[in-house]
């Protein structure tokens, strides 16, 4: 009568057996891993300095760098910023509002620049993205007021000027005005730009509401204050400059990015 005999794999044809499944299987265990396993890191490097600037939008930054995404891909959905006066705790809260593109040539001796509307964007695994981002202010009862302010502006320097004035005497009259004095005196008392330390917070928020914040210090002294609030008037008579076609001067400090401590 024939005996059953029974086949028992060796150690090693079941190593070889494993190692075949798992290669079949590699793609889809890369895949899992990636998603599941590995966790997603993401990083702001700064480049280039902070600019601060005041003019008819207010007090706002702009900076730029790269974001760069490990392990996995990243959907940011928004990057906003919080400027903290350390002396006194008054904040600016800022969200983006574009994203300023630089364009490699020239036009009358200045570099152009263009820009486009803050969105959502994609970071790949493993890759830089450039950002060179452009802030607002999210205080809408404020942005509406400093609207009602320039506006009157305009229509008190359009109602001034003669064609016959030259721009200085255009200015002069719109500066003798009482609602330019009334307006500027409002401006200078709400700016924010004054002589004291400030902390930006800037909070990069990416997929389903994952956020990474990034600290850094800046300083205003006293003479940069000073000049800085002379935006404030110039900004006024920008009324006058745009009867005239002509370009406005205004100051714009630029900080170096200083990490602060948490």
């Amino acid at each position: 009568m024939p005996q059953e005999t029974t086949n028992i794999m060796t150690t090693y044809e079941i190593i070889a057996t494993v190692i075949a499944v798992l290669a079949v299987f590699q793609p889809w265990i890369i895949m899992f891993c990636n998603r599941f396993l590995r966790k997603i890191c993401v990083s702001f490097i700064p480049s280039a300095k902070i600019k601060l600037y005041y003019n008819r939008s207010g007090a706002y930054i702009y900076l730029g760098g790269v974001i760069e995404s490990k392990n996995q891909a990243a959907i940011v959905k928004d990057i906003s910023v919080k400027v903290i006066r350390l002396n006194d705790k008054a904040e600016l809260n800022l969200d983006w509002s574009s994203f300023m593109v630089p364009v490699f040539q020239s036009v009358g001796g200045n570099a152009v620049t263009t820009s486009e509307i803050a969105r959502p964007f994609k970071v790949e695994a493993g890759s830089l993205y450039p950002v060179f981002v452009e802030f607002e202010s999210v205080n809408t009862q404020e942005n509406n007021r400093r609207s009602e302010i320039y506006s009157a502006i305009a229509a008190e320097a359009f109602s001034l000027t003669r064609s016959n004035d030259t721009i200085e005497q255009a200015k002069q009259k719109l500066v003798s005005s009482q609602n330019y004095k009334v307006f500027r005196d409002e401006l200078l008392q709400n700016f924010y730009w004054k002589e004291a330390d400030y902390i930006i917070e800037l909070t990069i928020t990416y997929n389903e509401r994952k956020t990474k914040q990034y600290r850094y210090k800046f300083n205003i002294d006293a003479n940069e204050a000073t000049a800085f609030k002379e935006n404030i008037e110039n900004s006024l008579k920008s009324a006058i400059d745009e009867l005239y076609r002509v370009p406005t001067n205004l100051l714009c400090p630029q900080k170096d990015f200083v990490t602060a401590e948490n």
